[in-house]
């Protein structure tokens, strides 16, 4: 299936087996070059996707069941409104997502099809699939690991934050 509100990203060719994580850099760079090849991968998973990335950001927040306006989907994403228009008019396009009126607002809803209900579903069991194979390769290390990303991620976003 085409993802509906964007072209699909240029994925490169993923060279045959493991790419070299450069085990011999410093522990900085070598993030560095893992969190690349890690890209590499989630940009290849998303071009395999059944939905596109914009369409996937809607329907994970509209997964909740509460419709939203516009106004709302722009907040809850930090998006430009005309962008979030954009978005939301080509999964409406797609069969994706469908805007109605409640009775006593003015604004108009926004909420997901059956289809895009059952398309992010697919998407995202692909996704959380690939998360667990990886996983699975840790074995007994899965909680450490865990916790020693989160330990990361938060220091990292305390880094880049700061002045």
């Amino acid at each position: 299936m085409t993802p509906s509100s964007a072209t699909s990203p240029v994925v490169p060719d993923l060279p045959e087996g493991p790419v070299p994580s450069g085990a011999d850099l410093p522990a900085d760079r070598r993030v560095a070059s893992l969190l690349a090849r890690l890209d590499v991968y989630r940009r290849l998973a998303e071009h395999r996707s059944a939905i596109g990335v914009a369409d996937g950001r809607l329907l994970w927040l509209l997964s909740d069941g509460r419709p939203r306006t516009l106004r709302e989907i722009a907040e809850a994403l930090r998006l430009e409104q005309s962008t979030v228009n954009r978005q939301v008019n080509g999964a409406l396009a797609a069969g994706l997502l469908r805007r109605f009126t409640e009775a006593g607002r003015s604004a108009r809803l926004v909420e997901p099809t059956e289809e895009g209900r059952e398309r992010f579903e697919e998407a995202t069991s692909q996704a959380l699939g690939a998360y667990a194979d990886g996983l699975a390769a840790l074995g007994d290390d899965v909680d450490t690991f865990l916790e020693l990303f989160a330990r990361f991620a938060d220091a990292y976003g305390d880094a880049v934050r700061e002045p």
